[in-house]
């Protein structure tokens, strides 16, 4: 795959049943919806998403997907890396534990669930009773 035919865009709120299309076909679980940030991969179609979702003034990275055909090809670390630019606070994100060396290489860090804000240690609660996660952070 030519890098270079890759189109990095943040989706307009009209276009997140086409993320929401994508999602059902790679994530099963999980839609956008329209007050997160959803950032998309694409050449023809989209290959890679993300959501930033905004809870209580804090931004928690969720919903990073790849098409199948196209993973282990740096697509989704690229996707991110041009997220982050695009931002100006911390952002959150529980990751499975098998995939902390990947956010790690992107610049994120472990953080103690026992320190995130209110709304957000709730949420982690309960995503993380359903399967073990880390807590992560990007810092600015």
């Amino acid at each position: 795959m030519d890098i270079n035919s890759l189109q990095f865009s943040q989706l307009q709120k009209e276009y997140i049943p086409l993320v929401n299309q994508f999602y059902k076909q790679v994530y099963k679980k999980g839609l956008a919806n329209k007050s997160e940030q959803v950032f998309v991969l694409k050449t023809n179609q989209i290959l890679c998403a993300a959501r930033l979702k905004e809870v209580q003034g804090s931004l928690l990275l969720t919903g990073v997907a790849c098409l199948e055909e196209h993973r282990k090809q740096g697509l989704a670390s690229l996707l991110i890396t041009h997220l982050l630019t695009t931002q100006q606070q911390s952002i959150y994100c529980f990751p499975y534990p098998h995939l902390q060396v990947f956010y790690e290489k992107l610049g994120f860090t472990l953080y103690q669930p026992a320190q995130l804000p209110e709304e957000l240690g709730v949420k982690y609660q309960r995503y993380n009773s359903r399967k073990p996660l880390l807590c992560m952070i990007y810092s600015y």
